[in-house]
């Protein structure tokens, strides 16, 4: 669902959620509109007026995703690189992803994203760096990611697909290369280079046999085993 519908910003973030659902399908995930995420009422208040935010206290356009497991917030920067109007921008948006969280399970909301989009031609330039860094800084209400356009609509692909790789649609693990247990004897390569302590290698080939199917555990049991190593 969009807010503020039928106007370019709206058009834009229709091209990011598409491109975001193209994403989570080709990773396994499914995705679909989330209008909850963007109301203007919080989750369970409706009809009561404390409960509704005023127009002015939310971003003109925005959309709500739900991608696998995780609420996804789009939003717009604004179109010039001005202090207080993007002070004001990301206030709006802070209260978005409030009213968002009351629309999710407490486990979900941890795991709210916010992702902004910078202007046309912003991709590249120094001050929109800055600007992406600071706001992705602010971890308050929701995580926050900046996609910065390029100049050319056409390269706008390219640029998201890079940008994603920042996201949790990244699979990092994913290749259609073949590997076999035998590639572990790279290990003992390692060890017999006195680089890496023997158990310490013996532990690593355990792991790769036991977790090999499940990466995240796998590379969190392998640090856990080189920081015991330290240790010692």
């Amino acid at each position: 669902m969009t807010e503020g519908s039928g106007s370019p910003g709206a058009d834009t973030l229709a091209w990011v959620a598409a491109a975001l659902s193209a994403l989570a399908i080709n990773a396994g995930l499914e995705a679909n509109d989330a209008p909850r995420l963007v109301a203007d009422t919080f989750d369970g208040g409706r009809g009561e007026p404390s409960a509704s935010l005023e127009a002015r206290d939310l971003p003109l356009v925005r959309r709500g995703l739900s991608v696998g497991r995780h609420a996804v917030v789009l939003g717009l920067l604004p179109e010039t690189a001005d202090e207080r109007e993007l002070a004001d921008t990301m206030r709006q948006h802070r209260n978005q992803c409030v009213v968002a969280r009351s629309a999710l399970q407490p486990n979900a909301a941890l795991d709210l994203l916010l992702i902004m989009v910078g202007p046309r031609g912003s991709e590249g330039k120094d001050a929109w760096r800055a600007i992406a860094l600071g706001v992705e800084r602010d971890d308050r209400v929701a995580r926050k990611l900046v996609w910065l356009r390029p100049d050319d609509a056409r390269a706008d692909a390219d640029s998201f697909d890079a940008f994603a790789k920042r996201t949790f649609l990244a699979r990092p693990w994913a290749t259609p290369a073949q590997f076999s247990i035998a590639s572990l004897d790279d290990i003992a390569a390692i060890v017999n280079a006195g680089d890496v302590p023997r158990d310490t290698a013996g532990k690593w080939n355990r792991l790769a046999v036991k977790q090999g199917d499940e990466p995240d555990a796998l590379v969190e049991g392998l640090v856990k085993v080189w920081a015991e190593r330290s240790a010692t």
